[in-house]
């Protein structure tokens, strides 16, 4: 899970990291305190709270030295969408002063099989380009799972990276609060981009990226933080619904759904299956309705909970159920699911079906009995036709279908 900058920052001041003074307003109506807080601080940072990088550069950031400027750029920015993704609200933040700008980061490392630390004297906007032309002046160090980041192995790595006495000490103090905060919540990712120095030698996180671990959720009761998808939003009550189909329950995997804006539903097998046969419906000029996948050889129900979830968004005219030739994956048993999801829904729009695999005569013969008992409208291919073939013929019977309800005026 990736946190917003203000929840991350919320989890900072936790362990003693210092961040600076803000508001965090998600609606309106809560505007009303921002002229108290601008006479307090002085200048502000108000930030777009999306989970997209680079925002500053596409106007997601806006400085401002008055009430008025503040509340202006608040309300351009309450639900601004930023490469994509909508922001779910705005950090007012006191602007400090800066003399220095670094970057720090904590993950894990396949390599070393290990959390890494990664320390820059160079930080701030296009860091990666910085860094790429000064390899020298960034540090990468694996930390002992054991043993963790004791002061004096901080103060090694600082001293490394050409930091110095004082400044040393106190990014070292930064690193071992950063590495406890990185632990102690199974964080995959923190990344604080710059750390910012001002006159008085204070460092400061001006940003914060935080990626949560997922799998370790059971550890942390005490999480509060709203469900959100890959998109950079709020999950949709039906991206809420899937996530609860493979929850307590690990036969295979069927829970795994994105909702898109297009209106040809997808049932797809394979993780690298669904991305292909994605691409092929787009590159033919159909508009997926949601991306999602299931395997493992999961149960019937749930595979009809996720039919149940895949057709229910409104405004559908195709399904388009497909998969390669499943090895591990009994296709009598998932077609079983689905034919039951097809019998809840009773879907007026066509289906086409491409499958393959262990049991697909049986899951064959079970779906033309459906189509018969059901009178769907539904085309019926085996491996004998491409996978990619198969997305021209739901493209084509999906604008027959839009035909259809334009000549009944639906």
């Amino acid at each position: 899970m990736n946190l917003y900058e203000y929840e991350g920052k919320s989890l900072f001041k936790k362990y003693g990291i210092r961040v600076p003074e803000g508001i965090f307003i998600n609606a309106p109506q809560n505007t009303g305190n921002i002229e108290a807080f601008v006479e307090e601080v002085g200048e502000v940072a108000v930030k777009a709270q999306v989970l997209a990088g680079k925002r500053g550069k596409a106007g997601g950031i806006r400085f401002c030295k008055t009430a008025e400027g503040a509340e202006l750029a608040v309300e351009l920015l309450l639900h601004a969408t930023i490469h994509g993704s909508e922001s779910v609200g705005v950090l007012v933040e006191q602007r400090l002063s800066i003399v220095g700008e670094y970057y720090l980061s904590l993950t894990f490392d396949g390599y070393h099989r290990a959390p890494v630390v990664i320390l820059s004297q160079q930080g701030g906007v296009d860091v990666e380009e910085l860094t790429h032309r000064h390899p020298e002046k960034t540090v990468i160090r694996p930390i002992d799972s054991i043993f963790g980041l004791p002061e004096w192995k901080a103060r090694e790595i600082a001293a490394e990276a050409g930091f110095r006495e004082e400044r040393m000490r106190k990014m070292a103090d930064l690193m071992v609060r950063a590495y406890r905060c990185f632990r102690e919540n199974d964080i995959r990712l923190l990344e604080i981009n710059p750390v910012i120095e001002t006159p008085k030698m204070n460092f400061f996180a001006a940003d914060a990226v935080v990626i949560l671990d997922d799998d370790a959720m059971t550890r942390h009761r005490d999480f509060n933080y709203p469900p959100r998808g890959g998109l950079g939003r709020p999950l949709t009550e039906r991206e809420l619904q899937a996530k609860l189909i493979d929850q307590n329950d690990y036969r295979g995997v069927a829970g795994k759904y994105i909702e898109l804006d297009g209106d040809i539903a997808m049932m797809s097998a394979g993780g690298g299956g669904s991305i292909t046969n994605m691409d092929a419906l787009i590159s033919y000029g159909g508009r997926p309705a949601n991306y999602t996948e299931y395997g493992g050889n999961p149960p019937a129900e749930k595979v009809e909970k996720l039919t149940r979830v895949v057709l229910s968004k409104p405004g559908l005219t195709a399904c388009w159920h497909v998969g390669a030739v499943a090895n591990n994956t009994r296709v009598d048993i998932t077609m079983e699911g689905f034919i039951a999801g097809l019998r809840a829904i009773r879907p007026p729009f066509p289906i086409v079906v491409r499958r393959g695999g262990p049991g697909w005569d049986e899951a064959r013969a079970a779906l033309e009995r459906a189509r018969e008992e059901l009178h769907l409208d539904m085309t019926i291919f085996g491996p004998e036709m491409p996978m990619t073939e198969s997305a021209k013929i739901v493209i084509q019977k999906s604008e027959e279908y839009k035909n259809k309800l334009r000549s009944l005026n639906c």
